[in-house]
């Protein structure tokens, strides 16, 4: 079919093919909270007012909240009036669920999903619980994670959670120093693990942690494991499988011990970007109040179908993830767990088809400048169909439309929309900025709301999020229902709050109380009057949405007197695609920033030959002419983005392996560990400042 023909039978056949399920409208202004369902809500539900988000409650600190009030989510402390606990959570998803599937996993040979029913995940985690007790775990005890997304990841929590225990999640990046920390600190005496690997590296540093008696391994069996099952008994620590632990839980049952929502029922340690980790206890009370915080303003997207599946993809140990987790599990309806391998992630997702889908910025920028750099690199004709299409989509997003049964679906994002499965209706992001040239393409793309979130650990997550029916971009949504807000000055990097920008501070029941045993640094996070300091600055928006501008936790000073925010930096010149990351560093007696790039294997070859550099892309990292030309190239992108000179780097090395939890210069949140990746080039910043100078 040629490019006319295509545009003529397009634009004949070109108001939406049916207008349900999948067409979703709303108002650009007055609009009640998406989905289809939302056109039969009923006329006495309050609604938001897009070009006034939040409000400003009465007083001189311009606090702000929700402007969706109403009896339920002005200060909620739960949704739903039957669930208090994450316990209650988990009963309420068994019941919608009529006992439905719940955990999926892909196993066997053919690599396929296979399920586990809401009743069988209840017993087992009973019986895993049960053995755990057996074990010598009282209610109160802190019971370590230590794995990969996997089935056997929450029913081990939620074996905490029948029985009152507290899980401590451990990442994979944290490094035996932080974990052992952790083990100690928390005086650990039982740590779940997924294979006989860590179990090894447990049991070589096991006389550091003293408090430890049991070590349960996920994948363990009784061939080969011998000499490890005698290494740990001359250490006395008992190890386990995971079905032995079920198997001693059956031969000694106990009644579940039900947690009070004032219980903690979890510990996540972050890793942070510098020193040990600082220990985050969160209750019951706290998730169930996270999950209001959302729930109020997202109820008429509530997943009521229990064929709607969850990809479970971020790390479990993340306070995201747990939310979500949690948040999916309320629902009845299914979670499907990633196989592992990010390699392998749209198989998965092919295999799984889920219908909501999850994942940071770092994740979507680089589907994106996948299908665009495809779209380029393809004839005129597609690519003139291609921006079209999308043209035709953007229009309908500023009429407040999403769909995916126009023509344009079936006849150029069809194969988009496949990449993950051909489901998806919801899609979220959190954990870093994301631009809205990536938003809108996406929303066009797959036909469906796409949300971002703002929050951190010590808030159980949420802070403020974006509205499924706003489709405007730049910003992260009004504060979350019962969430309080506020902007404080910071002088030294000229924000005030008069002007509508400063630090964000934060009060709600979803706040943790405090670091464990740390008053110290629990006295720099909350004030004397209760309010959070997050670290991030903010600014208040003309309809009342809450914006990042910057950092304070992660600044340095110039020689020169300037301050630098590193990560405001490095997440404009990310979005360049030559470059896979960038981590900008700066020393106080210098007057220039000088980085390390990794740049991206696929684009930045075919960069470098312009350059007249060939070879392969390792070789090509060394090449000095490579390095000038990218250089060059990234001055000019920054100074199009609005970065001033300061914050322009002027020399860079370049490198050809990212920077990963695993090789400890990433945060399991994806961000750069920033003393980590400073030592770990070390030499490089060094060569770099003796050139410039």
């Amino acid at each position: 079919m040629s490019l006319s023909s295509v545009l003529l039978y397009a634009a004949r056949h070109s108001t939406k093919l049916t207008a349900l399920p999948t067409a979703v409208k709303c108002l650009p202004h007055r609009a009640a909270l998406s989905s289809v369902t939302a056109l039969n809500t009923s006329p006495d539900r309050n609604i938001v007012d897009l070009s006034q988000q939040s409000i400003v409650l009465p007083g001189p600190e311009r606090i702000r909240v929700t402007s969706y009030i109403n009896e339920t989510c002005y200060k909620p402390s739960q949704f739903y009036s039957e669930v208090s606990t994450v316990y209650d959570a988990f009963k309420r998803g068994q019941k919608l669920s009529n006992d439905g599937n719940f955990l999926g996993a892909r196993t066997g040979p053919n690599r396929s999903y296979e399920w586990m029913t809401y009743s069988q995940v209840g017993e087992k985690a009973r019986l895993f619980g049960s053995g755990l007790l057996a074990h010598g775990n009282q209610p109160g005890s802190c019971v370590g994670i230590f794995s990969q997304n996997r089935p056997e990841w929450t029913i081990s929590d939620l074996a905490c959670v029948h029985y009152s225990l507290i899980s401590v999640p451990l990442y994979n990046s944290l490094g035996w120093e932080s974990c052992r920390y952790i083990v100690n600190k928390t005086l650990m005496s039982t740590l779940i693990v997924d294979n006989v690997d860590k179990a090894t590296s447990i049991i070589d540093h096991a006389d550091a942690m003293p408090s430890l008696r049991v070590v349960v391994v996920m994948d363990l069996d009784d061939e080969g494991t011998s000499d490890i099952r005698q290494r740990y008994a001359s250490q006395s620590i008992e190890l386990c499988s995971f079905e032995e632990v079920v198997r001693h839980g059956a031969q000694n049952p106990s009644d579940v011990i039900l947690p009070s929502p004032n219980d903690i029922n979890t510990i996540c340690f972050t890793s942070g970007t510098t020193g040990l980790p600082k220990g985050v206890p969160l209750s019951h009370k706290n998730h169930i109040a996270n999950h209001a915080a959302i729930f109020c303003t997202y109820q008429d997207h509530e997943l009521t179908d229990p064929n709607d599946v969850h990809l479970s993809l971020l790390p479990c140990p993340h306070v995201y993830e747990r939310g979500n987790i949690y948040n999916i599990m309320i629902t009845g309806v299914q979670i499907g767990y990633f196989s592992g391998d990010m390699l392998k992630l749209v198989e998965d997702a092919q295999e799984l088809r889920p219908t909501v889908f999850t994942a940071v910025p770092r994740l979507y920028n680089r589907l994106f400048d996948r299908i665009r750099t495809s779209v380029d690199n393809g004839s005129a004709i597609k690519k003139a169909v291609f921006n079209y299409a999308l043209n035709q989509k953007m229009k309908d997003l500023e009429q407040g439309t999403l769909s995916r049964d126009t023509i344009w679906d079936k006849l150029v994002f069809k194969k988009i929309q496949d990449i993950l499965g051909g489901r998806i209706r919801q899609l979220y992001t959190g954990g870093a900025p994301i631009s809205g040239e990536v938003i809108t393409f996406l929303r066009c793309a797959f036909g469906c709301m796409f949300v971002q979130a703002y929050g951190q650990t010590e808030t159980t997550s949420c802070i403020s999020h974006t509205l499924p029916c706003d489709m405007t971009n730049g910003h992260i949504g009004p504060p979350g229902a019962g969430m309080e807000v506020k902007l404080v000055d910071v002088p030294e990097l000229d924000y005030y709050a008069a002007d509508n920008k400063g630090e964000i501070c934060v009060k709600g029941e979803n706040v943790f109380d405090g670091y464990l045993d740390n008053p110290e640094l629990t006295a720099e996070a909350i004030d004397d009057d209760g309010w959070m300091h997050s670290g991030d600055i903010g600014e208040w928006t003309e309809t009342g949405t809450l914006k990042l501008i910057d950092r304070k936790k992660h600044i340095f000073k110039m020689a020169q007197g300037v301050y630098i925010a590193p990560e405001k930096i490095e997440n404009t010149l990310v979005r360049n695609p030559l470059i896979q990351q960038v981590f900008v560093y700066g020393d106080s007696t210098k007057a220039n920033l000088v980085g390390i790039v990794v740049p991206d294997p696929e684009s930045f070859p075919a960069f470098a030959a312009k350059a007249g550099v060939k070879g392969s892309f390792s070789e090509i990292c060394q090449n000095e002419k490579a390095k000038d030309a990218l250089l060059a190239w990234l001055q000019e992108y920054g100074r199009r983005k609005g970065l001033l000179g300061f914050e322009e780097m002027k020399d860079i090395r370049l490198h050809d392996e990212p920077f990963t939890e695993q090789n400890g210069l990433l945060t399991p949140s994806l961000k750069n560990k920033r003393p980590d990746i400073a030592k770990a080039f070390g030499d490089e910043i060094r060569d770099m400042y003796t050139t410039l100078e």
